[in-house]
């Protein structure tokens, strides 16, 4: 038996750092990444090295192949321990690189560490794979790309195999969320339109079935965000409270005071957009809770939220 890796602290290092700014240096992050000794990572890791792999290398400078290299190293450190997290990503990667063997051969891998049927693989990867590249399509082919990959999941959330239902919520989830904050004027496409709708559905049914009460109110405040983004403030406050209710009935520690400020902003959101009473009340709510949050990174994402609510009003008439 050969002796154990040792994780050197200098790879979990520079993982982290990417991770932090991945968003906010692309570039520097892409360098990160390419400084990180793979058999020298931490095997909890991995997973999230798989999909920085994807967003950072892949989805943000185009560098498939690189991607898939990169990728190849992880499925091999991670060995027999491979987990669905990362041959979704790498399935994906191979998918986009065109390499129908190797993306064939890592979605089997996927559907059996889930105990899951091969369609729905292919599914989740044809799924990812539009996630990844929504960000470089104008409006109404980012809609019907997500509308192409999201008519099918209807008939999977009954399929037998709820193995990758959490990952299909997760997926589902990240693409409404991308589709989200597109400019105000592509919320007007048809495609798009509904593909937003379609994506943030699918997330709160996969989350029903596969998560937490934590997991069902997230995808509430999605919904909630979805429906204020389409102008529908009536469903936007139905979502939001229905947010709140999850947290008034779980959250008994209020551990989770930083989504209830947030489901707050988007009831405030809603009501405004439906012409509805309540929002300086639900307003002044957030508020409060905001105030407390004493994190940078959550009061400018909190900032950012209230800009484009005021943005999405003035885009209705409701300024």
């Amino acid at each position: 038996m050969s002796d154990p890796i040792v994780p050197i602290p200098g790879a979990d290092a520079l993982l982290a750092q990417a991770d932090a700014l991945h968003d906010d240096d692309p570039a520097r992050a892409l360098e990160l990444l390419r400084a990180i000794e793979v058999t020298a990572l931490d095997a909890a890791k991995l997973g999230r090295l798989s999909f920085l792999l994807d967003h950072v290398t892949g989805e943000k400078f185009g560098l498939w192949d690189e991607a898939v290299d990169g990728l190849r190293k992880v499925v091999a450190r991670a060995g027999a321990e491979v987990t669905p997290l990362i041959l979704r990503h790498a399935a994906i990667a191979a998918h986009m690189v065109t390499d129908d063997a190797l993306a064939h051969e890592w979605t089997q891998a996927l559907a059996a560490s889930a105990d899951a049927p091969l369609d729905k693989a292919r599914a989740l990867v044809a799924l990812g794979t539009v996630q990844f590249s929504l960000g470089r399509l104008p409006a109404e082919a980012a809609g019907r790309h997500a509308l192409h990959a999201l008519r099918p999941l209807g008939d999977l959330l009954e399929a037998p195999g709820s193995g990758l239902d959490a990952a299909f919520g997760a997926v589902t989830n990240n693409i409404a969320s991308e589709l989200l904050e597109r400019p105000l004027p592509d919320l007007a496409q048809p495609d798009l339109r509904d593909a937003l709708a379609r994506a943030a559905g699918l997330a709160q049914r996969f989350w029903e079935h596969a998560g937490t009460w934590v997991n069902h109110e997230r995808a509430r405040y999605l919904s909630a965000m979805v429906a204020n983004a389409l102008g529908d403030g009536d469903a936007g406050v139905a979502h939001a409270q229905a947010g709140l209710a999850l947290l008034d009935e779980f959250d008994v520690d209020h551990g989770q005071a930083v989504d209830r400020a947030f489901l707050e902003l988007e009831l405030a959101a809603g009501l405004r957009l439906a012409g509805r009473p309540g929002r300086p009340e639900a307003l002044a709510r957030a508020l409060a809770l905001a105030s407390r949050f004493g994190q940078p990174w959550l009061d400018r994402w909190f900032s950012d939220r209230q800009t484009r609510n005021e943005a999405l009003a003035a885009h209705y008439g409701r300024s």
